[in-house]
C-alpha cells in the first residue's frame, strides 16, 4: 500500500465524514498507529525520513513509530 500523504484540508474533510470506520485491515497495515488514542493514523509529510503522521480521530500530529502490522503481531493494544 503506498504512503497517504494529505493535506491539512483534505484530514479536516476526512474527519468530518469520518472516512476510517470502514477501513479494511489488510489495506491499512502499513499505516501508522495513533499513541494516544491507538487507532490508525495517516501518514504526513516527512513521513519517511522522521515517521510523522497525523491521527483524524485525536488530532495527534507527531512521531509515530509503530505500524498496524506491528501493533497486531506484538499484541500492543491496551
Amino acid at each position: 500500500m503506498p504512503a497517504i500523504y494529505l493535506p491539512p484540508t483534505v484530514y479536516r474533510r476526512i474527519l468530518k465524514h469520518e472516512y476510517l470506520k470502514g477501513l479494511d485491515i489488510e489495506k491499512a497495515k502499513n499505516n501508522p498507529v495513533c499513541p494516544r488514542c491507538e487507532r490508525v493514523a495517516l501518514r504526513d509529510t516527512g513521513y519517511t525520513e522522521n515517521k510523522i503522521a497525523r491521527c483524524p480521530h485525536c488530532g495527534y500530529h507527531g512521531r509515530m513509530d509503530t505500524t498496524l502490522a506491528e501493533y497486531l503481531k506484538n499484541e500492543l493494544y491496551k
